[in-house]
């Protein structure tokens, strides 16, 4: 008996601790954001989005590198290698974007999904342009 009311005990601790962890994530993203705000052009918060993954992240933008980032991750791209850069409301997937609009980076063969708070969208609009990337050439092989 004394063991299942420990185990019952371990069981209420660790789902407060789950809670007070989903709780304060929130605050970790401000924070990320918080610490890049003076050397970036924009910082927001956005949704990274991997098929069916979504995790909340901290973006931010500066001269020559766009960031993503979670308390448990840090990711960057250069901006030299983005090819493409499009805003759109539906995710590559099909779905709709709730809460706000996509935004597509390209590079070379990969593709990453933010899904952007639509309050934020005109500002990352300004500072990040959409873009299409221009057809490489191929020249024609000359017939012998």
């Amino acid at each position: 008996m004394m063991s299942l009311l420990l185990l019952a005990a371990f069981v209420v601790l660790a789902l407060f601790g789950w809670n007070l962890y989903r709780r304060f994530g929130a605050d970790r993203i401000g924070e990320l954001c918080e610490t890049r705000r003076s050397g970036s052009r924009i910082v927001s918060r956005g949704e990274y989005v991997d098929g069916n993954r979504h995790m909340e992240v901290a973006l931010a933008l500066t001269g020559s590198t766009f960031f993503y980032e979670t308390a448990d991750m840090q990711a960057s791209l250069e901006l030299q290698w983005i090819r493409e850069v499009e805003y759109d409301t539906h995710l590559a997937t099909g779905n709709p974007a709730a809460g706000g609009r996509v935004l597509r980076l390209r590079c070379y063969s990969q593709v990453f999904e933010f899904v952007l708070p639509s309050e934020v969208v005109p500002r990352w609009y300004l500072m990040m342009p959409p873009r299409r990337s221009t057809p490489i050439a191929v020249p024609e092989l000359a017939s012998a």
